[in-house]
């Protein structure tokens, strides 16, 4: 199957209730419900460098036709951990994996590298009384956090202009994660891909506690998830 390239609204036709099951009846029943009558079309938005770019792509797919938007940003990797631990109020330990083959001195040092991060929001709660959210308190100098601030941007523009959006990568979470705290009636249009064995993304699902559209346990590296998704949707349910 031939992918668009970011931006690009591809048409998706037939709406059999009985052509998918499952997580992927579920993913279509959310699409239907928050498309109403406008035509089924897709987008993809690849890792935008900043939000301003973000919210670019975001309006160039609505307009042209897109009712459904996916959206992939990784990158950032400590900064994006460091925003997750944050927003969901967990410690630094709680967000970095250690891999197989990964030496404990290594997996501290990863650890020690999200804490410093930190260090500037230590003692400040994402519900403190002094600011006025957790998206509101990270655009500090302290974590240098811009794809996930572009994620959030993507994701804070579909809202409103009432598009859904379907989401994966480290950064795309920390970003759904920042939104949570800032417009809660966004959530209504935004999806995590999957399920992922990543614990900052683990964390960011739990906090958003919305269900991910697929169960596959990934890591969101890479797009390879979201694509997933989509072309099994596309192949049960084909235009």
């Amino acid at each position: 199957m031939a992918w668009p390239p970011a931006n690009y609204a591809s048409p998706v036709a037939n709406d059999d209730p009985n052509a998918v099951t499952g997580d992927l009846a579920r993913l279509r029943d959310w699409w239907a419900n928050r498309r109403g009558d406008r035509e089924r079309s897709i987008a993809w938005i690849l890792d935008p460098a900043d939000d301003d770019e973000a919210r670019r792509a975001v309006d160039r797919a609505i307009d042209s036709g897109a009712t459904l938007i996916a959206l992939h940003i990784d990158g950032d990797d400590s900064a994006s951990r460091a925003v997750i631990a944050f927003v969901a109020n967990v410690p630094a330990t709680d967000v970095v994996e250690q891999r197989p083959g990964t030496t404990d001195h290594a997996w501290m040092e990863a650890v020690a590298e999200v804490r410093d991060l930190l260090e500037p929001f230590r003692g400040v709660s994402p519900e403190d009384d002094g600011v006025d959210s957790a998206a509101h308190a990270l655009p500090a100098p302290g974590i240098p956090a811009a794809k996930a601030h572009a994620a959030q941007a993507a994701i804070t523009s579909a809202a409103q202009r009432e598009t859904a959006i379907i989401f994966d990568g480290l950064a795309a979470h920390a970003g759904a994660a920042l939104v949570s705290t800032a417009d809660s009636r966004a959530q209504e249009w935004m999806l995590p891909a999957t399920s992922s064995t990543d614990p900052a993304i683990r964390e960011a699902q739990i906090l958003l506690d919305i269900e991910p559209a697929t169960h596959f346990g990934t890591n969101g590296g890479d797009a390879t998830s979201l694509r997933a998704v989509l072309s099994l949707l596309d192949v049960v349910d084909p235009a």
